[in-house]
């Protein structure tokens, strides 16, 4: 069993203030996570087209830009770009909080969706700023379990806080999420330069940066960004909309059997790091993909099963599938996100996380669409065979990654202190392992 305390210790202040970032703006999030829709329809009784374009334009505005920020943090002070990317996500959730008609929640949509697309591409950033493969593969583990952690707490909070009448409390939470990123920009201004002064030096704003046509031209990049889509297609994407339409639409279970399976998913990741977390570094990369691909599928089967009964046997069936769609969340993402950080050249290193969060948010955008599409065809089954089949394919690329990546990537060292072995200079970062051509 991972002991936190004690990997805590391990991370240099640097990972340590990242993380206590991360788990106030987790908090702050969760707190208005739910509510959106509610709080703009319901609330500031705005028509019901509202909150989906808010929604939509939200989304769109984040994939644009995270390329964005993404360049920025190849070109400017690092220190710099976090700092603006906190206070605009910060500006734009606190503009909700004013939003009584449909031009200012599509302003706010605007500033808050082109800041949060910072965020996680930021944090991955700075996290892979680590000294050693080791503290980078574990900082990634324990950012998803604060994340996890820290968003079921807001959710919690946020609940009780919005069960009172009145649109006073909703503007008091999304006041509060937007002070959050104002103490992350503040923490991390303070504490970056300390942390790692060598890389805020005079001449960091003139660091070389390439674009993202030299990203794409790094070999098999390509196939792991689209098994991340794939990954996030089959997990994230699903869990908020194909396994809830799913499941309900066939009277399977009802809003308090829903209500568990998003605390278990919750419990699940959270404790799958600190149970997990360290000894996932001894396994190879390919190996805990292939694990995860086998636990969605099989996950996915035992959903298709519980949606076609009825009462305690099928809560229990998706229930256990619940629980293997949160075991290879928790396993897969941190370790994809360590690997394509470990592959990535310094100078483009922010726009490989860009690219990342840009994969990520297509699978989670796409899931719903391909759920809306296929579950009111044959009771959901057809979702069902097409979410499995895209698990089984999530496996396979596995064996490929095995063939081409090298011993020390696919595998890296679990000793602590120990320093991943030198690059050698002839190889580009980005997959450098894959064989020649013939």
């Amino acid at each position: 069993m991972t002991n936190p305390l004690a990997l805590y210790r391990e991370f240099s202040p640097r990972t340590r203030a990242v993380l206590a970032v991360n788990a106030v703006n987790s908090f702050g999030g969760g707190l208005v996570l739910p509510f959106l829709w509610i709080y703009l329809q319901q609330v500031r009784g705005l028509p019901a087209w509202v909150p989906a374009v808010t929604l939509a334009v939200q989304a769109a505005t984040a994939v644009a830009g995270g390329l964005a920020w993404g360049a920025l943090l190849d070109r400017l002070a690092q220190r710099t770009v976090v700092s603006l990317v906190m206070l605009i996500a910060g500006l734009g959730t606190a503009l909700y909080a004013f939003a009584t008609g449909p031009a200012p929640a599509l302003a706010a949509a605007v500033v808050y969706g082109l800041g949060i697309s910072g965020v996680g591409t930021v944090l991955r950033f700075l996290y892979a700023g680590a000294a050693s493969a080791r503290e980078r593969g574990l900082a990634f583990s324990a950012d998803y379990a604060v994340f996890n952690a820290m968003t079921g707490l807001g959710v919690l909070v946020g609940g009780l806080v919005a069960a009172g009448a009145g649109a006073g409390r909703f503007t008091a939470l999304y006041l509060a999420d937007g002070l959050t990123f104002l103490v992350a920009a503040a923490a991390l201004r303070l504490l970056l330069p300390r942390a790692a002064g060598e890389d805020d030096g005079p001449d960091e704003d003139a660091k070389p940066s390439g674009g993202y046509r030299e990203v794409f031209r790094a070999r098999h990049l390509g196939v792991l960004l689209g098994t991340l889509t794939m990954c996030s297609l089959v997990s994230y994407g699903q869990f908020r909309s194909g396994l809830p339409g799913y499941l309900t639409g066939n009277g399977a279970l009802g809003p308090e059997g829903l209500s568990g399976a998003f605390a278990l998913n919750i419990v699940v990741a959270v404790l799958a790091q600190i149970l997990l977390g360290e000894q996932v570094q001894r396994l190879r990369r390919s190996t805990v993909l292939a694990v995860s691909g086998a636990c969605w599928a099989v996950a996915w089967a035992l959903v298709a099963v519980a949606g076609l009964g009825h009462g305690g046997g099928a809560l229990a069936t998706a229930l256990a599938g619940v629980v293997l769609l949160s075991l290879g969340e928790a396993l897969v993402f941190p370790v994809l996100t360590a690997l394509l950080n470990d592959l990535a050249e310094d100078h483009v290193r922010g726009r490989v996380n860009a690219l990342l969060s840009v994969a990520v948010s297509t699978g989670s955008v796409a899931g719903p669409a391909l759920a809306g599409a296929t579950l009111p065809w044959a009771r959901g089954l057809p979702l069902m065979a097409v979410l499995i089949a895209g698990c089984l394919a999530v496996a396979a690329v596995s064996v490929r990654l095995r063939a081409v990546l090298r011993p020390a990537l696919d595998r890296p060292s679990a000793e602590p202190g120990a320093e991943p072995a030198p690059e050698p200079a002839a190889e580009p970062a980005l997959l450098a392992a894959a064989p020649a051509a013939g």
